[in-house]
């Protein structure tokens, strides 16, 4: 039964803590925020060390009545307004005794509680990802099918293409060789002749080459789609 209550009490210690440190940083928000920075000077000094340096009675006394304090012949609330330009910090002697005690604890716990939230972000565990495995995908096989087929294609359209060329030069020049025999037979000018057989040649050369190859393309793409 003992172990209870003693659990109970310190519990209810705990939150009261809590909650005075939360009413004290509310308070401190409205009331002091304006002229007061936790960990930088501002209109007037920082304040997350005031009471490890002056104790929690002086810096109820300081806040309660600043002007009162000075008057009284202290020497470091005189020192604080001498170096922040002698601008007289108000009076917060409406605030009641709890909201003073509130505001001090605020600023006595204010660094230490910066500290311990600090170390428990540097002590949590970090996700690490695990070694990132890329990889790399391989060509299909139908990939590769493909490209042998496109090969093969490509070679017999050649091969066909050379054939079909030796064909055409072959009859042509057998062509021409006999009618430039006949015209010499007829006495013809031979070198006039021969240029006009060369052009009309060279026409049905390329007329012939350009139907083998389109007809070569059409094949080709018959072929890969029906793959």
């Amino acid at each position: 039964m003992r172990k209870i209550l003693l659990l109970a009490v310190l519990l209810s210690t705990t939150l009261t803590t809590a909650q005075d440190y939360t009413k004290g940083k509310q308070l401190f928000n409205v009331h002091c925020a304006s002229c007061h920075k936790m960990d930088k000077k501002l209109v007037g000094p920082a304040l997350n060390d005031i009471v490890a340096r002056q104790g929690e009675e002086w810096t109820k006394a300081w806040i309660y009545n600043n002007n009162q304090l000075r008057e009284s012949g202290d020497e470091y609330a005189i020192q604080v307004y001498e170096e922040y330009n002698k601008m007289a910090m108000p009076a917060y002697n409406f605030l009641k005794d709890e909201e003073l005690d509130d505001i001090v604890t605020y600023l006595a716990q204010y660094q230490t509680k910066k500290d311990e939230a600090a170390a428990q972000v540097q002590a949590a565990p970090t996700a690490t990802a695990g070694p990132t495995t890329v990889v790399q995908s391989e060509p299909s096989t139908w990939l590769y099918l493909l490209l042998i087929v496109a090969a093969i294609f490509v070679a017999v359209g050649l091969f066909a293409l050379h054939k079909g060329l030796q064909a055409i030069v072959a009859v042509t020049t057998k062509t021409q060789q006999t009618n430039l025999w006949l015209m010499k037979q007829q006495g013809t000018d031979p070198e006039g002749v021969e240029k006009d057989f060369e052009d009309i040649i060279e026409g049905e050369v390329q007329k012939r080459t350009d139907a083998k190859i389109k007809d070569f393309k059409k094949s080709v793409n018959k072929k890969l789609k029906e793959l």
